[in-house]
């Protein structure tokens, strides 16, 4: 009966033991999983913020651009008259 009982105990050692293998595993997939996320996170927020300041820079250019048309339709309006 001890033999069972030792033989059994084994198998259940030796399978606890490589279930804890599989899990360290597990967690160092996660753990580099966690920071791909993380860091393409920080770049599509950096890429999202380049983008952000080219719109503000159009806006301001096209703004510029309509101004100086204004400005040269009623200089020439008020040059007519």
């Amino acid at each position: 009966m001890t033999d069972n009982t030792d033989r059994s105990l084994g198998r259940v050692e030796a399978r606890v033991a490589d279930l804890t293998e599989q899990i360290s595993g597990l967690r160092t997939e996660l753990s580099r999983l966690v920071q791909l996320v993380e860091s393409s996170t920080a770049a599509h927020h950096e890429r999202i913020a380049a983008l952000e300041s080219f719109r503000r820079w159009m806006i301001g250019l096209m703004t510029g651009l309509f101004m100086s048309g204004i400005a040269a339709v009623l200089g020439y309006v008020l040059k007519a008259l």
